[in-house]
C-alpha cells in the first residue's frame, strides 16, 4: 500500500468512527502528523496528535498506543476544573461529570486505536 493510500485509509477509518482527522503530509523527515478530533459526550472539543514515520502504519499505532497509555484521566479532569473544583471553559459544572467525560474521552481513544489496528 502506498503512503498516500495509508493516509487515506487512516482518515476513512477515523471518520467512520466519528472522528475528524487531518494529516500534515509535509514529508518532514518522512513523518506524517495526524490530528484526531471529536466531541466528548459532554460536548468538549477533544483532540490529540499521533505520528506515522516512514510510511509505516505500525509506527502510527505505536504512537497512538503511547498516547493512550499515558492518558491520565485524573490529570485531564484537573485541567478542566477551576480553583473551586467546578468545570471551566465549557466543561460540565460538576467535578464528577468532568471526570466521567474524561473517562469517555479515554474510551474514545481506545476505540479509535482498536479501529486503526484493524486496518494494519
Amino acid at each position: 500500500m502506498r503512503k498516500k493510500d495509508r493516509i487515506d485509509t487512516v482518515i476513512r477509518c477515523s471518520e467512520a468512527n466519528g472522528w475528524y482527522v487531518s494529516a500534515d503530509a509535509g514529508q518532514k523527515n518522512g513523518i506524517v502528523i495526524f490530528e484526531f478530533s471529536k466531541f466528548t459526550p459532554a460536548g468538549q472539543d477533544f483532540s490529540f496528535t499521533a505520528a506515522m514515520k516512514d510510511k509505516d502504519l505500525d509506527s502510527l499505532i505505536t504512537d497512538m498506543e503511547n498516547y493512550y497509555e499515558g492518558f491520565d484521566v485524573d490529570e485531564e479532569t484537573y485541567l478542566w476544573l477551576d480553583s473551586r473544583g467546578h468545570g471551566k471553559n465549557g466543561a460540565p459544572y460538576r467535578m464528577r461529570d468532568v471526570l466521567a467525560d474524561m473517562e469517555a474521552a479515554e474510551k474514545m481513544v481506545e476505540n479509535l486505536l482498536d479501529a486503526i489496528r484493524g486496518i494494519a
